[in-house]
């Protein structure tokens, strides 16, 4: 009977072992996702910012072209 509380008493500890390897790896996964959604969210950041300094440039320069042709 101790012998069959031992083997059951391993498998549960194996069972749990188990458990606890797919969490880790599940946490790993998850912490690798969230380390490439904090590159692409900066990344399009730098996007959003590149584009909205060519836009202003751009403005800039439309604004002053027009400003100088009206004083013409």
């Amino acid at each position: 009977m101790l012998k069959e509380y031992l083997v059951v008493a391993q498998e549960a500890l194996n069972a749990k072992k188990e458990m606890y390897q797919i969490k880790q790896q599940r946490l790993e996964l998850a912490q690798q996702e969230m380390q490439l959604f904090n590159q692409l969210t900066q990344d399009d950041n730098r996007s959003v910012t590149s584009c909205e300094t060519r836009i202003t440039s751009h403005f800039n320069h439309t604004h002053i072209t027009h400003t100088a042709d009206s004083a013409i």
